[in-house]
């Protein structure tokens, strides 16, 4: 069952399914570690959407708008 990263509740341990944005953004994204298949876990959540996930020692925050478009599923 896939979701956006956008509506994970905090603390859930995902797995990227897709991301649906164009090239550019993906490209960086994914130097980031958002790759399909990657691991993450979301370690804080914002009240305009966005989220800040784990990636090993990485910590990455990611705004509302990008969130909704990162498909993930639980790990």
């Amino acid at each position: 069952m896939t979701q956006s990263l956008r509506t994970c509740p905090l603390g859930m341990e995902i797995e990227v399914c897709a991301i649906d944005l164009a090239e550019r953004y993906r490209f960086r994204l994914n130097e980031l570690g958002f790759r399909e298949h990657e691991r993450l876990t979301v370690i804080q959540k914002a009240n305009f959407g966005g989220c800040v996930v784990s990636h090993g020692s990485e910590r990455i925050a990611i705004d509302g708008t990008t969130a909704r478009r990162i498909l993930v599923k639980p790990s």
